[in-house]
Protein backbone atom coordinates (compact mmCIF):
# COMPACT_ATOMS: atom_id res chain seq x y z
CA UNK A 1 0.00 0.00 0.00
CA UNK A 2 1.43 3.35 -1.02
CA UNK A 3 1.83 6.06 1.60
CA UNK A 4 -0.03 9.35 1.30
CA UNK A 5 3.02 11.27 0.00
CA UNK A 6 3.80 8.61 -2.59
CA UNK A 7 0.19 8.64 -3.77
CA UNK A 8 0.27 12.43 -4.10
CA UNK A 9 3.55 12.31 -6.10
CA UNK A 10 2.15 9.59 -8.36
CA UNK A 11 -0.99 11.63 -8.98
CA UNK A 12 1.11 14.73 -9.59
CA UNK A 13 3.08 12.97 -12.36
CA UNK A 14 -0.14 11.92 -14.06
CA UNK A 15 -1.81 15.30 -13.71
CA UNK A 16 1.19 17.35 -14.82
CA UNK A 17 0.57 16.17 -18.37
CA UNK A 18 -2.58 18.30 -18.44
CA UNK A 19 -2.29 22.08 -18.82
CA UNK A 20 -2.51 23.99 -15.54
CA UNK A 21 -4.65 27.09 -15.22
CA UNK A 22 -2.74 28.21 -12.11
CA UNK A 23 -4.06 30.79 -9.63
CA UNK A 24 -4.81 34.26 -11.03
CA UNK A 25 -4.56 37.34 -8.75
CA UNK A 26 -6.22 40.44 -10.23
CA UNK A 27 -5.80 44.08 -9.17
CA UNK A 28 -9.25 45.66 -9.29
CA UNK A 29 -7.80 49.21 -9.31
CA UNK A 30 -5.92 48.58 -12.51
CA UNK A 31 -7.82 46.08 -14.64
CA UNK A 32 -5.26 46.36 -17.42
CA UNK A 33 -2.51 45.02 -15.20
CA UNK A 34 -2.88 41.53 -13.83
CA UNK A 35 -0.38 39.33 -12.13
CA UNK A 36 -0.45 35.61 -12.72
CA UNK A 37 0.96 33.28 -10.09
CA UNK A 38 1.10 29.53 -10.64
CA UNK A 39 1.37 27.19 -7.67
CA UNK A 40 3.41 23.98 -8.00
CA UNK A 41 1.21 21.00 -8.87
CA UNK A 42 2.04 19.16 -5.64
CA UNK A 43 1.16 22.19 -3.49
CA UNK A 44 -2.05 22.74 -5.45
CA UNK A 45 -2.97 19.09 -4.93
CA UNK A 46 -2.42 19.36 -1.16
CA UNK A 47 -4.67 22.45 -0.99
CA UNK A 48 -7.48 20.92 -3.02
CA UNK A 49 -7.42 17.69 -0.99
CA UNK A 50 -8.41 19.66 2.13
CA UNK A 51 -11.58 21.09 0.54
CA UNK A 52 -15.06 19.82 1.44
CA UNK A 53 -17.10 18.03 -1.18
CA UNK A 54 -19.36 21.02 -1.90
CA UNK A 55 -16.35 23.22 -2.70
CA UNK A 56 -14.83 20.54 -4.94
CA UNK A 57 -18.03 20.32 -6.97
CA UNK A 58 -18.04 24.11 -7.45
CA UNK A 59 -14.35 24.29 -8.32
CA UNK A 60 -14.80 21.82 -11.17
CA UNK A 61 -16.22 24.78 -13.11
CA UNK A 62 -13.02 26.87 -12.76
CA UNK A 63 -11.29 25.45 -15.83
CA UNK A 64 -10.93 22.23 -17.79
CA UNK A 65 -7.72 21.12 -16.09
CA UNK A 66 -9.29 21.50 -12.64
CA UNK A 67 -12.39 19.64 -13.83
CA UNK A 68 -10.18 16.77 -15.04
CA UNK A 69 -8.17 16.78 -11.82
CA UNK A 70 -11.10 16.95 -9.38
CA UNK A 71 -13.06 14.24 -11.22
CA UNK A 72 -10.12 11.84 -11.64
CA UNK A 73 -10.06 8.47 -9.88
CA UNK A 74 -6.68 9.30 -8.30
CA UNK A 75 -8.02 12.48 -6.68
CA UNK A 76 -11.18 10.76 -5.47
CA UNK A 77 -9.17 7.98 -3.81
CA UNK A 78 -6.82 10.45 -2.13
CA UNK A 79 -9.66 12.67 -0.91
CA UNK A 80 -11.61 9.67 0.39
CA UNK A 81 -8.56 8.41 2.31
CA UNK A 82 -7.90 11.83 3.89
CA UNK A 83 -11.57 12.20 4.83
CA UNK A 84 -11.61 8.70 6.36
CA UNK A 85 -8.55 9.46 8.50
CA UNK A 86 -9.79 12.88 9.64
CA UNK A 87 -11.70 13.35 12.88
CA UNK A 88 -15.15 14.16 11.52
CA UNK A 89 -18.56 14.42 13.16
CA UNK A 90 -20.65 11.27 12.84
CA UNK A 91 -23.35 11.68 10.19
CA UNK A 92 -26.43 9.46 10.01
CA UNK A 93 -28.45 8.69 6.90
CA UNK A 94 -32.21 8.88 7.43
CA UNK A 95 -34.93 7.80 5.00
CA UNK A 96 -38.21 9.63 5.54
CA UNK A 97 -41.45 10.09 3.54
CA UNK A 98 -42.17 13.48 2.02
CA UNK A 99 -45.52 15.25 1.77
CA UNK A 100 -46.17 13.44 -1.49
CA UNK A 101 -47.40 9.85 -1.36
CA UNK A 102 -45.05 8.65 -4.13
CA UNK A 103 -41.86 10.34 -2.96
CA UNK A 104 -39.22 9.61 -0.31
CA UNK A 105 -36.53 11.92 1.04
CA UNK A 106 -33.03 10.93 2.15
CA UNK A 107 -31.53 13.15 4.86
CA UNK A 108 -28.15 13.62 6.52
CA UNK A 109 -28.51 14.01 10.27
CA UNK A 110 -26.01 14.98 12.97
CA UNK A 111 -25.95 13.44 16.43
CA UNK A 112 -28.90 14.60 18.53
CA UNK A 113 -29.64 17.26 15.93
CA UNK A 114 -33.15 17.92 14.64
CA UNK A 115 -33.84 17.24 10.99
CA UNK A 116 -33.80 20.43 8.95
CA UNK A 117 -34.75 21.07 5.34
CA UNK A 118 -31.18 22.01 4.48
CA UNK A 119 -30.08 18.46 5.42
CA UNK A 120 -32.12 16.96 2.58
CA UNK A 121 -29.65 15.16 0.31
CA UNK A 122 -32.00 14.10 -2.45
CA UNK A 123 -35.52 12.88 -3.16
CA UNK A 124 -36.48 9.56 -4.71
CA UNK A 125 -39.50 10.14 -6.94
CA UNK A 126 -41.94 7.29 -7.52
CA UNK A 127 -40.73 5.65 -4.27
CA UNK A 128 -43.69 5.22 -1.95
CA UNK A 129 -43.36 6.12 1.71
CA UNK A 130 -42.17 3.38 4.07
CA UNK A 131 -40.91 1.31 1.12
CA UNK A 132 -37.24 2.43 0.91
CA UNK A 133 -34.61 0.68 3.03
CA UNK A 134 -30.89 1.28 3.57
CA UNK A 135 -29.34 -2.11 2.75
CA UNK A 136 -25.72 -1.24 3.63
CA UNK A 137 -25.63 0.92 6.81
CA UNK A 138 -21.87 1.57 6.54
CA UNK A 139 -20.91 3.25 3.23
CA UNK A 140 -18.70 1.21 0.91
CA UNK A 141 -16.00 3.53 -0.47
CA UNK A 142 -18.44 6.45 -0.35
CA UNK A 143 -21.48 4.68 -1.81
CA UNK A 144 -24.63 3.41 -0.08
CA UNK A 145 -27.10 0.85 -1.44
CA UNK A 146 -30.84 1.57 -1.09
CA UNK A 147 -33.78 -0.66 -2.02
CA UNK A 148 -37.40 0.16 -2.82
CA UNK A 149 -39.33 -3.05 -2.16
CA UNK A 150 -42.55 -1.84 -3.80
CA UNK A 151 -41.24 -1.00 -7.28
CA UNK A 152 -38.85 -2.95 -6.75
CA UNK A 153 -35.63 -1.07 -7.53
CA UNK A 154 -32.10 -0.58 -6.23
CA UNK A 155 -30.39 2.81 -5.86
CA UNK A 156 -26.73 3.72 -5.43
CA UNK A 157 -26.23 7.03 -3.65
CA UNK A 158 -23.26 9.18 -2.68
CA UNK A 159 -24.18 11.20 0.40
CA UNK A 160 -21.20 13.52 -0.07
CA UNK A 161 -21.98 14.55 -3.65
CA UNK A 162 -25.78 13.95 -3.38
CA UNK A 163 -25.62 11.86 -6.54
CA UNK A 164 -28.09 8.99 -6.86
CA UNK A 165 -28.39 6.35 -9.59
CA UNK A 166 -31.25 3.94 -10.14
CA UNK A 167 -30.04 0.49 -11.14
CA UNK A 168 -31.50 -1.43 -14.11
CA UNK A 169 -34.78 -3.24 -13.41
CA UNK A 170 -35.13 -6.90 -12.51
CA UNK A 171 -35.69 -9.48 -15.22
CA UNK A 172 -38.33 -11.87 -13.89
CA UNK A 173 -40.30 -12.32 -10.70
CA UNK A 174 -38.10 -14.14 -8.15
CA UNK A 175 -38.90 -16.40 -5.21
CA UNK A 176 -36.34 -14.78 -2.93
CA UNK A 177 -33.27 -12.60 -3.34
CA UNK A 178 -30.72 -10.63 -1.34
CA UNK A 179 -28.28 -7.97 -2.52
CA UNK A 180 -25.17 -6.26 -1.20
CA UNK A 181 -22.57 -3.71 -2.28
CA UNK A 182 -18.84 -4.43 -2.46
CA UNK A 183 -15.65 -3.01 -3.95
CA UNK A 184 -13.26 -4.75 -6.35
CA UNK A 185 -9.78 -3.51 -5.39
CA UNK A 186 -8.20 -5.04 -8.50
CA UNK A 187 -10.38 -3.18 -10.96
CA UNK A 188 -11.03 -0.25 -8.59
CA UNK A 189 -14.79 -0.41 -9.07
CA UNK A 190 -17.93 -1.05 -7.05
CA UNK A 191 -20.13 -4.09 -7.65
CA UNK A 192 -23.72 -4.76 -6.61
CA UNK A 193 -24.17 -8.51 -6.07
CA UNK A 194 -27.57 -10.18 -6.01
CA UNK A 195 -28.10 -13.75 -4.77
CA UNK A 196 -31.27 -15.25 -6.23
CA UNK A 197 -33.48 -18.28 -5.64
CA UNK A 198 -35.55 -18.67 -8.80
CA UNK A 199 -37.92 -21.62 -8.51
CA UNK A 200 -35.30 -23.69 -6.68
CA UNK A 201 -32.38 -22.63 -8.87
CA UNK A 202 -29.71 -20.57 -7.12
CA UNK A 203 -28.09 -17.88 -9.24
CA UNK A 204 -25.86 -14.88 -8.67
CA UNK A 205 -25.99 -11.65 -10.69
CA UNK A 206 -23.61 -8.69 -10.67
CA UNK A 207 -24.08 -5.05 -11.66
CA UNK A 208 -21.18 -2.65 -12.18
CA UNK A 209 -21.97 1.10 -11.95
CA UNK A 210 -22.04 2.60 -15.41
CA UNK A 211 -23.41 -0.56 -17.00
CA UNK A 212 -26.86 -0.94 -18.51
CA UNK A 213 -27.82 -4.43 -17.27
CA UNK A 214 -27.19 -7.17 -14.74
CA UNK A 215 -24.92 -10.07 -15.70
CA UNK A 216 -24.26 -13.51 -14.27
CA UNK A 217 -21.29 -13.79 -11.93
CA UNK A 218 -18.09 -15.21 -13.41
CA UNK A 219 -18.69 -18.41 -11.46
CA UNK A 220 -22.01 -19.56 -10.13
CA UNK A 221 -22.85 -21.10 -6.77
CA UNK A 222 -21.14 -24.52 -6.50
CA UNK A 223 -23.48 -27.50 -6.15
CA UNK A 224 -22.05 -28.32 -2.71
CA UNK A 225 -23.09 -24.82 -1.47
CA UNK A 226 -26.56 -24.66 -3.03
CA UNK A 227 -28.32 -25.71 0.19
CA UNK A 228 -26.17 -23.30 2.16
CA UNK A 229 -27.09 -20.48 -0.24
CA UNK A 230 -30.78 -21.39 0.06
CA UNK A 231 -30.52 -21.23 3.84
CA UNK A 232 -28.68 -17.89 3.65
CA UNK A 233 -31.48 -16.46 1.49
CA UNK A 234 -34.10 -17.73 3.94
CA UNK A 235 -32.29 -16.03 6.82
CA UNK A 236 -31.96 -12.78 4.85
CA UNK A 237 -35.65 -12.77 4.02
CA UNK A 238 -36.99 -13.92 7.41
CA UNK A 239 -34.92 -11.43 9.43
CA UNK A 240 -34.69 -8.62 6.83
CA UNK A 241 -30.90 -8.54 6.87
CA UNK A 242 -28.41 -7.85 4.09
CA UNK A 243 -24.92 -9.27 3.56
CA UNK A 244 -21.98 -7.39 5.03
CA UNK A 245 -18.81 -6.45 3.13
CA UNK A 246 -15.41 -7.13 4.70
CA UNK A 247 -11.99 -8.28 3.51
CA UNK A 248 -13.03 -7.99 -0.14
CA UNK A 249 -16.01 -10.36 0.30
CA UNK A 250 -19.75 -10.18 0.84
CA UNK A 251 -21.00 -12.46 3.62
CA UNK A 252 -24.44 -13.97 4.23
CA UNK A 253 -25.31 -15.60 7.55
CA UNK A 254 -26.78 -19.11 7.30
CA UNK A 255 -29.97 -20.02 9.16
CA UNK A 256 -29.32 -23.48 10.68
CA UNK A 257 -32.98 -24.39 11.09
CA UNK A 258 -33.21 -24.60 7.28
CA UNK A 259 -30.56 -27.32 7.04
CA UNK A 260 -31.27 -31.04 7.42
CA UNK A 261 -28.05 -31.93 9.20
CA UNK A 262 -25.89 -30.48 11.91
CA UNK A 263 -24.43 -27.37 10.21
CA UNK A 264 -20.72 -26.86 9.88
CA UNK A 265 -21.12 -23.72 7.77
CA UNK A 266 -22.16 -20.45 9.40
CA UNK A 267 -21.42 -18.02 6.57
CA UNK A 268 -21.65 -17.98 2.78
CA UNK A 269 -18.86 -15.81 1.36
CA UNK A 270 -18.59 -14.23 -2.10
CA UNK A 271 -15.30 -12.77 -3.35
CA UNK A 272 -16.11 -9.51 -5.17
CA UNK A 273 -12.86 -9.60 -7.18
CA UNK A 274 -12.83 -13.31 -8.08
CA UNK A 275 -16.65 -13.66 -8.18
CA UNK A 276 -16.45 -17.05 -6.47
CA UNK A 277 -18.26 -18.55 -3.46
CA UNK A 278 -16.77 -20.19 -0.38
CA UNK A 279 -18.01 -21.03 3.12
CA UNK A 280 -16.83 -20.18 6.63
CA UNK A 281 -17.15 -22.48 9.65
CA UNK A 282 -19.23 -21.53 12.66
CA UNK A 283 -17.55 -20.25 15.83
CA UNK A 284 -17.49 -22.56 18.84
CA UNK A 285 -19.30 -20.77 21.63
CA UNK A 286 -19.34 -21.85 25.24
CA UNK A 287 -22.43 -23.43 26.85
CA UNK A 288 -25.52 -21.24 26.77
CA UNK A 289 -28.32 -21.30 29.35
CA UNK A 290 -31.55 -22.10 27.50
CA UNK A 291 -35.06 -21.78 28.80
CA UNK A 292 -36.46 -24.47 26.46
CA UNK A 293 -35.10 -27.22 24.21
CA UNK A 294 -34.42 -26.28 20.61
CA UNK A 295 -34.47 -29.53 18.60
CA UNK A 296 -33.09 -29.93 15.11
CA UNK A 297 -35.65 -30.68 12.44
CA UNK A 298 -34.11 -33.57 10.50
CA UNK A 299 -35.46 -35.74 7.75
CA UNK A 300 -36.35 -38.44 10.27
CA UNK A 301 -38.25 -36.09 12.59
CA UNK A 302 -37.30 -34.14 15.73
CA UNK A 303 -33.96 -34.93 17.34
CA UNK A 304 -32.06 -33.66 20.37
CA UNK A 305 -29.03 -32.39 18.46
CA UNK A 306 -27.74 -28.96 19.40
CA UNK A 307 -26.37 -26.38 17.04
CA UNK A 308 -22.72 -25.29 17.48
CA UNK A 309 -23.88 -21.71 18.03
CA UNK A 310 -26.80 -20.24 19.94
CA UNK A 311 -29.99 -19.77 17.91
CA UNK A 312 -33.17 -19.53 19.94
CA UNK A 313 -35.65 -17.01 21.31
CA UNK A 314 -36.00 -13.93 19.10
CA UNK A 315 -36.18 -13.78 15.33
CA UNK A 316 -32.42 -13.48 15.01
CA UNK A 317 -30.01 -14.15 17.87
CA UNK A 318 -26.88 -13.75 15.75
CA UNK A 319 -26.00 -11.37 12.97
CA UNK A 320 -22.93 -10.26 11.06
CA UNK A 321 -21.19 -6.90 11.25
CA UNK A 322 -17.85 -5.23 10.52
CA UNK A 323 -15.72 -3.87 13.37
CA UNK A 324 -12.23 -2.45 12.77
CA UNK A 325 -12.50 -3.53 9.10
CA UNK A 326 -12.85 -7.19 10.15
CA UNK A 327 -15.78 -9.57 9.78
CA UNK A 328 -17.51 -10.18 13.11
CA UNK A 329 -20.49 -12.13 14.43
CA UNK A 330 -22.70 -10.60 17.12
CA UNK A 331 -24.14 -12.97 19.70
CA UNK A 332 -27.27 -11.61 21.40
CA UNK A 333 -27.40 -12.85 25.00
CA UNK A 334 -29.97 -10.40 26.33
CA UNK A 335 -32.22 -13.30 27.41
CA UNK A 336 -29.48 -14.91 29.50
CA UNK A 337 -30.62 -14.79 33.17
CA UNK A 338 -27.00 -14.71 34.36
CA UNK A 339 -26.17 -11.45 32.58
CA UNK A 340 -27.50 -9.43 29.67
CA UNK A 341 -24.71 -8.95 27.13
CA UNK A 342 -23.87 -8.55 23.47
CA UNK A 343 -20.80 -10.50 22.39
CA UNK A 344 -18.82 -9.55 19.29
CA UNK A 345 -16.69 -12.37 17.87
CA UNK A 346 -14.02 -11.62 15.25
CA UNK A 347 -13.06 -14.01 12.45
CA UNK A 348 -9.31 -14.67 12.61
CA UNK A 349 -8.83 -17.20 9.82
CA UNK A 350 -11.17 -17.95 6.90
CA UNK A 351 -9.81 -21.39 6.02
CA UNK A 352 -9.55 -22.70 9.59
CA UNK A 353 -12.70 -20.96 10.82
CA UNK A 354 -10.98 -19.59 13.93
CA UNK A 355 -12.86 -16.94 15.91
CA UNK A 356 -12.06 -14.90 19.03
CA UNK A 357 -14.24 -12.94 21.45
CA UNK A 358 -13.33 -9.30 20.76
CA UNK A 359 -15.91 -7.31 22.74
CA UNK A 360 -18.45 -8.11 25.45
CA UNK A 361 -20.97 -5.26 25.88
CA UNK A 362 -22.54 -5.34 29.34
CA UNK A 363 -26.22 -4.29 29.26
CA UNK A 364 -27.07 -4.98 32.90
CA UNK A 365 -26.47 -1.42 34.12
CA UNK A 366 -28.55 1.71 33.78
CA UNK A 367 -26.87 2.72 30.53
CA UNK A 368 -27.82 -0.57 28.88
CA UNK A 369 -31.52 -0.28 29.69
CA UNK A 370 -32.36 1.12 26.23
CA UNK A 371 -30.81 -1.97 24.64
CA UNK A 372 -32.32 -4.65 26.88
CA UNK A 373 -35.98 -4.05 25.99
CA UNK A 374 -36.17 -3.62 22.16
CA UNK A 375 -37.23 -6.57 20.03
CA UNK A 376 -34.48 -5.88 17.50
CA UNK A 377 -30.91 -4.85 18.29
CA UNK A 378 -28.33 -4.66 15.51
CA UNK A 379 -24.65 -3.83 15.83
CA UNK A 380 -23.92 -1.70 12.74
CA UNK A 381 -20.13 -1.56 13.29
CA UNK A 382 -17.72 1.35 13.16
CA UNK A 383 -16.60 3.61 10.32
CA UNK A 384 -12.92 3.66 11.33
CA UNK A 385 -10.75 1.25 13.34
CA UNK A 386 -10.58 2.06 17.03
CA UNK A 387 -13.65 4.29 16.94
CA UNK A 388 -16.98 3.91 18.70
CA UNK A 389 -19.25 1.06 17.65
CA UNK A 390 -22.71 2.02 16.37
CA UNK A 391 -25.74 0.04 17.58
CA UNK A 392 -29.32 0.39 16.31
CA UNK A 393 -32.48 -0.75 18.10
CA UNK A 394 -36.19 -0.93 17.23
CA UNK A 395 -39.21 -1.40 19.49
CA UNK A 396 -42.76 -2.00 18.25
CA UNK A 397 -45.04 0.28 20.29
CA UNK A 398 -48.69 0.23 19.15
CA UNK A 399 -50.31 -0.50 15.78
CA UNK A 400 -47.75 0.56 13.14
CA UNK A 401 -45.66 2.78 15.42
CA UNK A 402 -42.00 1.95 16.10
CA UNK A 403 -39.47 3.55 18.45
CA UNK A 404 -36.05 3.52 16.82
CA UNK A 405 -32.79 4.56 18.47
CA UNK A 406 -29.10 4.78 17.59
CA UNK A 407 -26.47 4.18 20.27
CA UNK A 408 -22.68 4.25 20.47
CA UNK A 409 -20.40 1.97 22.47
CA UNK A 410 -16.89 3.07 23.39
CA UNK A 411 -14.65 -0.04 23.55
CA UNK A 412 -11.97 1.79 25.56
CA UNK A 413 -14.27 2.92 28.40
CA UNK A 414 -17.25 0.57 27.99
CA UNK A 415 -19.61 3.57 27.88
CA UNK A 416 -22.98 3.33 26.13
CA UNK A 417 -24.72 6.46 24.85
CA UNK A 418 -27.96 7.10 22.94
CA UNK A 419 -27.32 9.61 20.16
CA UNK A 420 -30.62 9.55 18.24
CA UNK A 421 -34.23 8.65 18.99
CA UNK A 422 -37.09 8.80 16.49
CA UNK A 423 -40.68 7.55 16.39
CA UNK A 424 -41.69 6.07 13.07
CA UNK A 425 -45.23 5.39 11.89
CA UNK A 426 -45.83 3.09 8.94
CA UNK A 427 -48.81 3.86 6.74
CA UNK A 428 -50.22 0.99 4.70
Amino acid sequence: MLGMKEMVRSSKRKISATPSCGVILCNKRNKTAAASVSLPDEMLMQVLLQLPIKAILRFQAVCRSWAALLSSDEFRCLHMEITRMAEAELKLLLVSPTERFDSTGVYSCSQLGPRRNDQLLFTLDHARRDSVKVLMPIPCRGLTLLFDDVTPAYYLCNAATRAVTRLPPFGEALDSFSAGLGFDVRRQQHKVVRLINEMGTIKCEVYTPGGDCWRLAARGVPFRLCRVATSALCNAEDNTVSPVFANGCLHWLVAPYNLNAKPRTAILSFSVAEETFTSVRAPTFGPTVRTFPFPLIASGGLTDQWFPWHWAGRASEEHLTVVDNQLCMVRDLRTNPYGSTLEIWKLLDYSAGDWSLNHCINLSGRAGRDLREPQIVSVIGNCRPGKKIIIASSTHKVHETFKKKVHTYDPSSGALKTILSVTETHIS
